[in-house]
């Protein structure tokens, strides 16, 4: 379908540029011959002709130019097209806006319709053409604006339902160590009376398991109750236990007795998804599976550390590239979205820099408590 789309328009445009090219043309051997005469033409037809084609190559080159100054807003459509399935419907606009242009052209051939006439024709539907596309344009960035709102609305509803849940989790969790501390303390001189290898052996398991418990219940997770956002506060948990399920050590710092955000959360919690997603997706290629996610908060500045070790030498500025990627059969459009959220938002920053091997992106957030 996008083939087929780009081909219409591409021909839709040849042809207006064609036809331009041609009555300029024909301006000039009227002024070259002081003569407003078609039988001059005739005379001159190889010449015309040749003049014609070099015109319509200048012109194509102007409109090649201009356009290369849009690619980043028509990369941009192209991916709404796609992304909510439009191409249908632009695939009918864009052909029935170059068949009601082949139209007129042949109906004004059959009819002998005088040049002036025909140039009139070409200049309405030439400015008609171009209405036709600006009106596409904000159809789809519209389609695009209901869609992203929906996706919002659905989000944050999901967002909401995961967090009570998570936060239910997190304390039964919290609630089964302390119980399951009690119970192994109070089994303990029963173990150590006993003359049960076996028993004593699968009792010292078991406390085994209490350590690998404590990584997700103390210290490290558990420091995440000091953040008062509950948006935040979820998706840093959820992150865990992601990096968990793919056996990546997830570090948390996170030093002070409170953390206090009210601006911007749902930008924040995509942003730092973003970013940590990112992280995660890198270091499950290399050996070295560590990434740490570090808060410091002042009363006026927070900044949120994601770093992870890194295997090869990194562009800095290419990473943040549309399609610019560094995984196998990813997109390519993950930190290219955070920067543009970022720069969308007035108090938002993104530090990024390389140290002894490692790469650390600090979301910088002005204005805190």
């Amino acid at each position: 379908m996008a083939k087929s789309i780009s081909l219409i328009t591409a021909a839709s445009i040849e042809i207006v540029l064609f036809s331009f090219a041609t009555y300029s043309a024909r301006i000039l051997f009227f002024i070259a011959n002081n003569e407003w005469k078609l039988r001059i033409l005739e005379q001159l037809q190889q010449n015309f002709i040749a003049v014609s084609l070099i015109i319509n190559v200048l012109y194509l080159i102007i409109f090649l130019l201009v356009a290369s100054n849009f690619k980043p807003q028509t990369v941009k459509l192209w991916i709404q097209i796609e992304q909510y399935h439009l191409g249908k419907r632009v695939f009918q606009m864009a052909l029935g806006s170059f068949l009601a242009f082949m139209i007129i052209l042949i109906i004004s051939d059959f009819q002998s319709v005088t040049a002036t006439i025909q140039a009139v024709l070409l200049l309405i539907f030439s400015i008609g053409l171009v209405i036709t596309y600006r009106q596409l344009i904000f159809f789809i960035r519209t389609i695009a604006i209901q869609n992203e709102a929906k996706e919002k609305i659905l989000y944050n509803k999901q967002l909401n339902e995961y967090l009570t849940t998570v936060q239910q989790q997190y304390t039964d969790l919290r609630k089964f160590k302390h119980d399951f501390q009690n119970i192994m303390l109070s089994m303990k001189p029963f173990v150590d009376n006993s003359n049960s290898t076996e028993l004593k052996n699968y009792y010292h398991d078991i406390l085994k398991e209490r350590v690998e418990m404590s990584k997700v219940s103390g210290g490290n997770i558990t420091e995440v109750r000091n953040i008062d956002s509950d948006a935040i506060r979820g998706l840093l948990i959820q992150k865990f236990f992601i990096a968990r399920s793919e056996q990546i050590q997830f570090n948390l710092e996170l030093n002070q007795t409170h953390y206090h955000f009210d601006n911007d959360i749902l930008i924040l919690v995509r942003i730092l998804g973003i970013l940590i997603d990112n992280a995660l997706e890198y270091v499950q290629t290399i050996d070295e599976k560590i990434v740490t996610c570090a808060i410091t908060q002042t009363d006026n500045t927070t900044e949120i550390t994601i770093d992870n070790p890194l295997k090869n030498k990194l562009n800095l500025k290419a990473i943040f590239q549309s399609g610019y990627t560094t995984k196998d059969q990813h997109t390519g459009f993950g930190l290219a979205n955070a920067r543009k959220l970022i720069s969308e938002t007035d108090n938002l920053y993104l530090e990024t820099k390389i140290i002894h091997e490692h790469i650390m992106m600090t979301l910088i957030i002005v204005g805190g408590e």
